[in-house]
């Protein structure tokens, strides 16, 4: 079985964390600031977080799961799209979970100024549109699937399935 990263440019990604790492202690409020410029509705949320903690975990939980994701995909891709469906739960749109990844590479743009190449943007681009093959095939609790609509009917009306 190969080794080989999942994500042809994961090395210019971490690279990019790793740069962000280097000149950014805590990037939680430079991250958080963007998305609630971008998702102001999503502020009022973490109103108990006064002290940046659950920020804090929340985005360090998003870089393991990028690093993953551009890795050896243990759990990243699994991760995203149990996540979009936690956040459901927690009344944040998938529209909205989404666009979080699109913050953290802003963020990391920001912080690395002009470190931040046009190499770099593309490699990030790459991941969001990789990322997001994963958000668009996550179920979806709010749409009727017209797979499986009719065979929850017949299991309803007593049929056996097959």
């Amino acid at each position: 079985m190969s080794k080989a990263p999942a994500f042809a440019r994961a090395a210019e990604i971490e690279a990019s964390l790793e740069q962000l790492a280097e000149l950014c202690e805590d990037p939680t409020p430079v991250v958080y600031k963007r998305l609630f410029e971008l998702q102001p509705q999503m502020e009022p949320y973490f109103w108990r977080d006064t002290n940046n903690a659950i920020k804090g975990e929340m985005l360090s939980r998003t870089f393991a799961a990028i690093l993953d994701f551009i890795g050896e995909r243990h759990y990243g891709d699994h991760m995203i799209e149990t996540e979009i469906i936690n956040h459901e739960g927690y009344d944040v749109p998938r529209e909205v979970f989404a666009t979080f990844f699109a913050v953290v590479r802003d963020a990391v743009r920001e912080v690395l100024g002009p470190a931040f190449t046009p190499e770099l943007a593309g490699a990030w681009d790459a991941l969001l549109a990789e990322i997001d093959v994963y958000v668009q095939a996550t179920p979806r609790h709010d749409v009727v699937s017209t797979y499986h609509a009719p065979r929850v009917a017949a299991f309803q009306r007593g049929e056996t399935l097959s």
